[in-house]
Formats: C-alpha cells, sequence, structure tokens
C-alpha cells in the first residue's frame, strides 16, 4: 500500500522507533514502532505528569527505602513495561551521567535494571541498556553483552567511540546529529536546507557506517546497529535515513509533523531523496550497506576536526577496550568536539536526575510526615 503520511514514507526506508515513553504517542502511528528509546529527561518529564502520578507514588512506598534511584530506575523500567506492547522490538533505559565514567558503577545500576525488569516480567531480548560510549561505559558494556544483557552505546560522537562499541559486542550505538546545546543556542545549528550533505556530524556519520561494513566484511559478524538520535527537524531526519542510518528514533513532537505531513508531489519536491528512496535495508544490514554516491566524499573530510587533524580517520583494528578503556579514554580527551558534547549532553541529563530526585524525595518526606 502507498504511503500516505511522511512518517509512512519513512517506515518504509528505515525503522521508525519512537523517543519517548508515554504510551500516546507509540500508540498514535499507523504502524508499530520498533524501539522505545528514552533518557533521564524524558523520563523525569513523564513522571512528573499528573496522570503518572499514583504510579511514582507507588514506587516510592515500595522502593524508597533504598534510595530515590532505586526508585527512579523501577519508575523507567515501569514505563517501558507499559508501552513494551506497543513496539515491535526493544525498550530501553539509560545509565546515569554520574556513573559513566566508572566501570563498577555502570555495572552496579545496570543489574539493577536487569533485576527490575526480570520483576516486570521482561525478558532480555525485550531490553537493552544505553551506555554513554565512555571507556570504562564500554568496558562494562563488554560485560554485560557477554551475560546478554544487550547494551546501546549513546552519547556517541566519534569513530573511536563506534569502534569502542563494535568491540563491546554493543547491539546499538546512538550517535547524536546534534549536539545537546544546539536546542538553546541557535548558532550551532545547521542551517543547509541538505543536511545530509553540509551537516558537519554527516561525515562521521559516514565514516562510521564504512567502518562497520569494512568489520562486517573482514569477520562476518554483526556491527552494532545504529539508532541515529537528536534530529533537530524533519529534514535532518530525512537526511539521517539517506545517509544510512538503520533506525532513527524520533521525539514525539516530531513524529507529529510526520504524522500531519502527506506524502505527496509537495514533499518529494521539498525533500528530494524521497524520490527515489531505496527500499528498507535488512539484517545482516552492512553485507549489503553503501555510501550513497554523491556522499561519499564524506570519507575524506571531518568539520567537527580541529586544525591539526592530519586527515587520517581511526584505525578500525586497534583496541579500544584495553586497560579498562585506555584508549578510548585517549582518543575522546583530544577530540574537543566529543569533550564539548559530552559535557552537554551530560549536564542535560543530570538536569533529568535532579528533576526526578526532587519529586521523589518530595513524596518520601510526605510518607514520613
Amino acid at each position: 500500500m502507498a504511503p500516505k503520511t511522511l512518517v509512512e514514507a519513512l517506515e518504509l526506508i528505515c525503522n521508525v522507533d519512537v523517543d519517548a515513553v508515554d504510551p500516546k504517542v507509540a500508540k498514535g502511528l499507523p504502524f508499530k514502532p520498533h524501539n522505545q528509546t528514552s533518557n533521564q529527561v524524558i523520563m523525569s518529564n513523564t513522571m512528573c505528569e499528573p496522570e503518572f502520578h499514583d504510579m511514582l507514588v507507588d514506587k516510592v512506598k515500595n522502593y524508597g527505602d533504598k534510595g530515590w534511584e532505586e526508585v527512579f530506575n523501577r519508575v523507567m523500567v515501569q514505563f517501558c513495561a507499559n508501552n513494551i506492547g506497543n513496539i515491535s522490538n526493544r525498550v530501553l533505559v539509560q545509565v546515569s551521567p554520574a556513573r559513566i565514567y566508572n566501570t563498577d558503577q555502570v555495572l552496579e545500576q545496570c543489574y539493577a535494571y536487569d533485576a527490575a525488569f526480570k520483576d516486570a516480567g521482561i525478558s532480555r531480548d525485550r531490553y537493552a541498556i544505553k551506555i554513554a560510549a565512555t571507556g570504562p561505559g564500554m568496558a562494562a558494556a563488554s560485560i554485560l553483552n557477554k551475560e546478554g544483557i544487550r547494551t546501546l552505546a549513546t552519547s556517541l560522537f566519534s569513530l573511536p567511540q563506534a569502534i569502542a562499541a563494535s568491540q563491546a559486542g554493543c547491539l546499538y550505538i546512538s550517535p547524536y546529529l546534534n549536539e545537546v546545546a544546539a536546542y538553546s543556542d541557535d548558532s550551532l545549528m545547521c542551517k543547509s536546507d541538505d543536511p545530509a550533505m553540509d551537516h558537519p556530524m554527516a561525515p562521521r556519520l559516514i565514516q562510521i557506517l564504512e567502518a562497520y561494513t569494512q568489520l562486517y566484511k573482514e569477520t562476518g559478524k554483526d556491527q552494532p546497529v545504529i539508532v541515529i538520535a537528536s534530529n533537530a527537524n524533519v529534514a535532518e531526519i530525512l537526511a539521517t535515513a539517506e545517509i544510512g542510518c538503520q533506525h532513527i528514533t524520533i521525539l514525539a513532537h516530531h513524529l507529529e509533523e510526520l504524522k500531519n505531513t502527506p506524502y505527496d508531489a509537495a514533499a518529494q519536491e521539498k525533500y528530494p531523496f524521497l524520490k527515489n528512496a531505496p527500499p528498507k535495508l535488512k539484517a545482516p544490514y552492512y553485507n549489503v550497506q553503501k555510501t550513497p554516491e554523491r556522499l561519499r566524499g564524506h570519507n575524506n573530510i571531518d568539520p567537527l576536526a580541529g586544525p591539526e587533524w592530519d586527515g587520517k580517520l581511526a584505525d578500525i583494528h586497534k583496541d579500544y577496550l584495553a586497560n579498562n578503556g585506555a584508549a578510548l579514554t585517549a582518543a575522546m580527551d583530544v577530540d574537543a568536539a566529543v569533550q564539548r558534547k559530552m559535557k552537554d549532553v551530560c549536564d542535560a541529563f543530570d538536569g533529568g536526575n535532579a528533576k526526578a530526585k526532587a519529586a521523589i524525595d518530595a513524596e518520601l518526606a510526605k510518607l514520613k510526615a
């Protein structure tokens, strides 16, 4: 059946994921989305909505003696449980940014999530845990993936981070097209009508896809699936589909816009990629992954690199996980763009944690009064 709206057209090209935990968002689509992603900001904002107050109080009563973070863990997993029937694949929760530079602390929260999912009746094949792609984070991910707890490497802004995620056996990665600061500083936004060509993050996405394709050819081992995040508008959503991202996780308001935009001649004129869009890729993705001809020049540039960049891309065979991810830490430390973006994203998610803690502490105080 021919698509009637942009969101239906997009689903024919790649897998649409929903970046929201309110079941109304997933249920409002004309098809069942694949994954439900989330983060501390989305979770805390949703938790504080009046319609979810009773659920919050219930978790405070049952887990408040274990501290606010365990209450929040259980709230996040409950949101996943409420929504899992509305998606076809996995629900995702995220490790706190306060933990991402300590392997043991990452593992501690992931095991807490694993226990909560088990209590909620959600098996390991229906969820994954988002871990920031730091050296210690990917060292922890390597342990978890071997144990059957699947992970997504998030807050990913560079090729070394993507290679480390592959070496850790991550199921997914989530590169951020835009840094978090761009949403409050318009000067950081890409203003081009052709983001696939002109967005400064586009070359790094192409380089990650090419690296994974090469690794698949060499090893025959499945590589992490890209779940692209942080698209600022519909043009960028379609651009990341053109680039070759296999999944796109989309915020609720952008899903609404895509749902309400007819797939017609005007849409195809505005978004030329749609006129000759390729069919949806299917696993194993990297067996047939090919960079679009017009974007192949991205392999030779990096607008996010500083003037000291020597033009060489990261070695896909370098061991980024040894010594608790030391090589990945070193690579991130010399990449100013990664450092800036990591700080911004951690600040944002720390804010989500602070909001959750305040709400949980307020309910705890009421119980003790």
